[in-house]
């Protein structure tokens, strides 16, 4: 199983336009929403011990652990964007945009302390878990961003 083995992922996404053309109010708005789901990615379990007598001690699994045997955090995320375009003219247009990424602020970590030890034994189907600390073996050790917003205009001519 490779590094970059993925088993799930799912992206829905659209774009909603105001059907409301005549009404000055309500015209030319768009909203974009975004939901992500990716399943976790696959990492080696180690040992944190020179086991095979190479002098690293950085690269050996636990004995008998297969390559690729923890599985890492899942990632889900739901993005969504809403502008609003006022025409200037036939050609010119202002847009003011808000953005919102991770907006349900749900914590998605990155990577898992995968240094288990070299008494660590079957099963070595291992799942990283929120309820260890980071020094812990199999303790999430990093998060990717929480909840972003940003504001924006753009002149287009």
């Amino acid at each position: 199983m490779s590094d970059l083995d993925q088993q799930h992922k799912v992206v829905i996404a659209a774009l909603v336009e105001s059907p409301w053309e005549n009404s000055r109010l309500l015209s030319g708005f768009q909203l974009s929403p975004v939901a992500t789901y990716d399943s976790g990615h696959p990492f080696n379990l180690l040992a944190g011990a020179d086991i095979n007598g190479d002098n690293h001690f950085t690269n050996d699994r636990p004995p008998g652990a297969p390559r690729n045997s923890g599985l890492g955090p899942d990632y889900l995320s739901f993005d969504v964007r809403l502008a609003r375009v006022f025409k200037i003219g036939e050609r010119r247009a202002l847009r003011f945009v808000a953005e919102g990424f991770n907006v349900t602020n749900r914590t998605n970590f990155a990577r898992v302390n995968n240094m288990v030890g070299a008494t660590y034994g079957p099963s070595f189907h291992a799942r990283g878990t929120a309820d260890l600390s980071p020094s812990q073996p199999l303790g999430f050790t990093a998060a990717l961003p929480k909840r972003e917003i940003q504001l924006g205009v753009r002149f287009d001519f």
